[in-house]
């Protein structure tokens, strides 16, 4: 398999993994390549089938919790009530489930309900009762099966009529002689008239079918979406995501800094330093001993390459001015052009917030850097596209593989960088390579 064809699956995959891409949203259906008609013809089946598994359902979780909700209510007087009734909630969320489950059968998503664990003692073992989505869920199962009841009846008749009626024509023949029609009650008799207008009715009938079969599932989405669908816990959660990317954000720069700090201290300033005592110490000898002189001009004319190279590593971590000034494609291309690695580039005008670009930046730096020192190389390829809402980087080596985004390792840092922009990370390097980072950051929407 070529590389530019392991690129494209990473991607692939990255997409699958994270499902990014903005057409689907909660209690709506995914929208798919077909225009909104031909969906819902092709659909006509997945849509039944829905609305009769989802009269199954509602029947089985309605005789069950009315059993149960009575029966706990008559035990109240004794303690075992309340097990009962919560029984009964745990049954009423089984059933929000297995609905949420049929929706998504037929592309209508929702986010699921996280329960309270029951914890240790009486009262924690009654916690469900306490929560106020389980005695929704509780009231969607009565509401959810009176609607059942309703939408099985209109597409039992629908769906059943329709054919009765366009193959009348065939099976009319079996019923008794005296048995009089509508069309002959409307002073229209004669076998012709009869079947004329079972067939046209049942041609309506089934022309109309997905039509109504849509509908009566989108009923059933916004109904379980207005009970089932509880905010408050699914805003808690990302408030909380949010807390900790920022965090680990604000972390891995002050381990970035630090790092930064302990390089120069133990490096470029040291040499620097030596740098100073030996451009001293040939000063002094100048005169008198021009030969130790020359030497010490040329051991600080080492140490002042040495110092700029390291300076130059370290910078791959900092935002270049080029960065801010000329972008990232241009700051990709500076970086590829001081490696020794001979890299292709292909980077595509993408729109990331200052942040995101900064990071997007130091993900390739730090890929490079790594490549340089650990690979063994012969050439690599640099990709930034734009796939639906998200930048997706795609780094490749050709050399020995082995690379490693754990802690420890030189790519450690890349995930806290790429949490703090809600970004990912993915890391493919078999031993023997190759190796295929590939990193996601969403785009700028403002």
């Amino acid at each position: 398999m070529s590389d530019s064809n392991l690129r494209d699956e990473r991607a692939d995959e990255v997409l699958d993994l994270y499902d990014v891409l903005p057409e689907r949203t909660e209690g709506r259906p995914a929208e798919t390549e077909d225009d909104p008609l031909t969906s819902m013809i092709k659909n006509t089946g997945r849509n039944f089938a829905a609305i009769m598994g989802m009269f199954a359902m509602s029947l089985a979780a309605f005789i069950a919790c009315t059993a149960l909700f009575s029966l706990g209510l008559g035990l109240l007087v004794v303690v075992v009530g309340l097990f009962i009734l919560v029984g009964c909630l745990i049954v009423a969320g089984w059933s929000s489930r297995m609905t949420m489950a049929l929706l998504s059968y037929v592309g209508i998503t929702l986010r699921p309900t996280h329960y309270p664990a029951a914890g240790p003692g009486f009262r924690g073992k009654l916690r469900r009762l306490a929560y106020p989505q389980s005695w929704r869920d509780l009231l969607h199962v009565l509401i959810n099966f009176i609607l059942s009841v309703i939408t099985f009846s209109l597409a039992m008749t629908w769906v059943f009529g329709g054919l009765g009626g366009v193959t009348y024509w065939f099976w009319s023949r079996w019923l008794p002689e005296n048995d009089r029609g509508l069309p002959d009650l409307l002073g229209y008799p004669g076998r012709f008239a009869d079947v004329t207008f079972h067939t046209v009715l049942g041609s309506v009938l089934l022309l109309t079918t997905p039509l109504l079969l849509r509908g009566l599932v989108r009923l059933h989405g916004a109904v379980a979406y207005a009970l089932l669908v509880d905010e408050t816990p699914a805003l808690r959660q990302q408030v909380s995501e949010l807390t900790q990317s920022r965090t680990a954000a604000g972390e891995a720069e002050v381990h970035t800094l630090r790092r930064l700090e302990r390089d120069l201290h133990d490096g470029p300033q040291q040499r620097l330093v030596r740098l100073g005592m030996d451009l001293s110490a040939a000063q002094r000898r100048l005169d008198d001993d021009p030969v130790q002189a020359r030497a010490l001009l040329d051991e600080a004319l080492k140490q002042s390459q040495d110092a700029l190279a390291e300076i130059r590593t370290l910078s791959r971590g900092i935002a270049p001015p080029i960065l801010a000034e000329q972008g990232l494609a241009a700051a990709i291309t500076a970086l590829a052009a001081r490696g020794t690695i001979p890299t292709s580039l292909e980077v595509e005008d993408v729109q990331l917030s200052d942040a995101a670009q900064n990071a997007a930046y130091f993900v390739v730096a730090e890929a490079l850097a790594n490549m340089e020192k650990h690979s063994l190389a012969h050439s690599a390829s640099v990709e930034v596209r734009r796939v639906g809402a998200l930048a997706v980087i795609n780094i490749t080596d050709d050399g020995i593989g082995g690379a490693s985004a754990a802690k420890g390792h030189g790519l450690s840092g890349l995930v806290d960088r790429l949490v703090g922009v809600d970004g990912t990370l993915t890391l493919s390097s078999p031993a023997g390579g190759p190796t295929v980072l590939t990193a996601t950051i969403p785009l700028d929407r403002a």
